[in-house]
């Protein structure tokens, strides 16, 4: 018996769920700059709304570090509501340069934020996000439509470290779960609220793979009675290792950022090679405060 197709995602579907929903639980760090920020958005004696839209668009697309398409960019958009205690909900948006239809998934979102220790540097994150795709086909064959995540975190300053794990359910059901370091250095001051910031992130994501083999299947003792009989079975391991590196530039309630992305992903096929892979990622967001 030997290996015939590796490679082949079981979550490949759901392409939107694993990447969206990671950009989900660090959402907060992003939006808000500086620490200061964060913590008076978790600060309990605190209680106002604000709203946050923004867009991003990758020169490549992948999954788990596996290009999708070739050349294929993809854009996305977001809206979400924020509450000072932690209560968020929102709606984004995917959509694929070589897809049709273009425009793919809307992704509706609900969690909360809190912290567990009074330093707040410690903070458990949970949500709920549903899937609705654009194209009847991928709405048929999709096996997820459901995901429900969690995350932990640790912080002080400017260093930090997370893990999460995202429950995706339909007509299947699968886990996946990722875990990192992360870091925010102001690079340049000016103003009193604006900034230039490194904020990278090392990730490791771990899912579930799912092989095809060929075999050969005797049918009468003789080589011509031979048949070739093909075989699946599902791995769960690493997938792909993501270096994280982008310039945020923090102007008032405005943010900017552009991104390199390292892609170092692994196949449970010892003798297939994933090469590395790269991409750059724009993104720009507004924060609006409603009181």
């Amino acid at each position: 018996m030997r290996f015939f197709i590796t490679g082949v995602l079981l979550m490949l579907l759901a392409l939107p769920s694993w990447p969206q929903d990671e950009r989900i639980d660090s959402l907060l760090n992003e939006v808000f700059g500086s620490e200061e920020a964060m913590m008076k958005m978790l600060n309990p004696s605190l209680s106002f709304w604000c709203i946050y839209g923004g867009a991003s668009a990758d020169n490549k697309t992948f999954y788990a570090g596996r290009e999708i398409g070739d050349g294929m960019y993809s854009l996305r958009g977001n809206v979400y509501l924020f509450h000072s205690r932690g209560f968020f909900v929102g709606a984004s948006g995917l959509w694929y340069s070589q897809l049709k239809p273009a425009y793919r998934t809307t992704i509706l979102s609900a969690g909360i934020s809190a912290p567990l220790n009074q330093k707040k540097s410690l903070i458990f994150r949970t949500f709920y996000s549903r899937y609705f795709y654009n194209d009847p086909e991928a709405e048929a064959e999709s096996i997820f439509k459901n995901n429900l995540g969690a995350a932990l975190s640790v912080r002080n300053q400017w260093i930090g470290a997370r893990v999460s794990c995202n429950l995706l359910f339909g007509k299947e059901f699968g886990a996946n779960f990722t875990t990192g370091v992360f870091s925010n250095v102001p690079l340049l001051r000016f103003g009193d609220y604006n900034s230039l910031n490194l904020r990278s992130e090392a990730l490791l994501l771990i899912g579930s793979e799912t092989v095809e083999y060929e075999t050969q299947a005797d049918l009468g003792g003789q080589q011509q009675d031979s048949q070739t009989a093909i075989i699946t079975d599902d791995h769960y391991g690493l997938l792909n290792t993501q270096l994280y590196l982008p310039l945020c530039l923090y102007i008032g309630n405005l943010d900017l950022e552009l991104a390199y992305v390292l892609n170092f992903p692994f196949s449970i096929d010892k003798n297939t090679e994933l090469s590395i892979s790269s991409y750059f990622s724009f993104s720009v967001g507004y924060m609006l405060p409603l009181n």
